[in-house]
């Protein structure tokens, strides 16, 4: 939501107050989830009077993929890795690498842009409109 606030905004810094007056998002969490976004440099962030954060790429070319590493990590289904102890004798670890690779290439394949053509809210319009 923040991600997209800020691309309706494009160019424009945002303070963490301003989007959480907007959005309505608990400031705490927020103020975490940009410092995570400005560390992995999805949001440019500047400080002093009219400083906040800002998108540091276009929305239309921002994938999904990239947004979920930064909050969550790598994606997976589960931890397959060599430090499994059922390796040797697992049955699915052929499927759930097939599904974590599918929904990889759903995120990498879709941008924060395209995961908002299907909401119809004047933000969502707004972005999309740029």
């Amino acid at each position: 939501m923040a991600l997209a606030f800020l691309a309706s905004r494009p160019g424009a810094f945002c303070s963490v107050r301003e989007i959480v007056d907007d959005l309505k998002l608990p400031k705490r969490l927020l103020a975490e989830v940009l410092k995570d976004m400005s560390r992995a440099t999805l949001v440019d962030a500047t400080r002093g009077p009219g400083g906040g954060y800002r998108l540091a790429m276009d929305a239309k070319t921002l994938p999904l993929s990239r947004v979920v590493e930064v909050l969550e990590g790598p994606v997976s289904i589960a931890d397959c890795g060599d430090g499994c102890s059922l390796q040797p004798s697992c049955l699915i670890q052929t499927g759930l690498t097939q599904v974590t690779a599918s929904i990889r290439k759903v995120l990498d394949n879709m941008t924060v842009a395209e995961l908002l053509e299907q909401t119809d809210t004047p933000a969502a319009k707004a972005i999309l409109s740029v």
